[in-house]
């Protein structure tokens, strides 16, 4: 591992802790390196939410790669969860690794789930808990599901195969996505899109009518796997109205 990654391990490990990033800000600018403005410059976004402070980090971010960025940033700009916590994670990877994944499956990640990759390659959530899509039926509120398991990056190929059979001829969508999570109760999938029209958005497959293959059971989710971070939350209780 060399000092720079180092330096983003620190702040993955260490979510809602700032001394990390502000000790890697402090190498980055000693280095002459633009990230060092970059990372003050989330700093104060995630301090303040001001929507101006949130338009300069954009431009920012325009001149760095965008993996390294998603790596550093707070949801809905990247994938460093300040208030998610990710335990039983999967074992540190790197671009070779996920290269070889993506290969398998014939497509390519976007930067937020492969910085995802990077930083966490999978575990437990905390809190565990989505609202659903707006398809629960009519009467109920604040129903949610429960994230089983977000996958490794290894493990997402034998779930791509049982999609693959599942789909066969029946859904052309599926053969853009891959799944990188499980739900409970409904038995669910979370599938994110590989393919070049659909990269990185977020769909729900909802499996509650035998592994049936209806493409009704498809649903957009969020436009980014970041954007899909910031709605974890703990359970709400669900609620039927006449």
């Amino acid at each position: 591992m060399n000092e720079d990654e180092a330096f983003i391990r620190a702040i993955v490990d260490n979510p809602g802790d700032d001394t990390p990033r502000l000790v890697y800000a402090d190498w980055l600018d000693d280095h002459d390196d633009p990230r060092g403005s970059y990372l003050r410059a989330e700093h104060e976004w995630a301090a303040t939410h001001d929507p101006s402070e949130r338009e300069t980090l954009r431009q920012l971010a325009k001149k760095l790669d965008p993996v390294w960025v998603a790596r550093v940033s707070r949801p809905p700009i990247g994938v460093c969860c300040d208030r998610v916590r990710f335990t039983e994670r999967g074992p540190i990877i790197g671009n070779e690794d996920i290269e070889q994944v993506e290969k398998r499956l014939s497509g390519q990640f976007c930067s937020d789930f492969r910085a995802f990759l990077l930083n966490c390659n999978g575990g437990m959530p905390d809190p565990p808990h989505l609202p659903y899509p707006d398809v629960a039926g009519p009467g109920w509120k604040d129903t949610d599901m429960e994230i089983r398991r977000f996958y490794t990056c290894f493990e997402i190929e034998s779930e791509r195969d049982w999609l693959e059979e599942l789909h066969e001829g029946v859904n052309p969508l599926v053969a853009g996505m891959a799944p990188f999570a499980e739900t409970r109760h409904d038995l669910g999938y979370l599938l994110i899109g590989i393919g070049n029209d659909i990269r990185g958005r977020v769909y729900h497959f909802r499996d509650y009518c035998h592994f049936s293959a209806d493409p009704a059971h498809l649903f957009d989710y969020t436009n980014s796997f970041a954007e899909f971070l910031t709605r974890l939350r703990p359970k709400l209780p669900t609620t039927y109205v006449p």
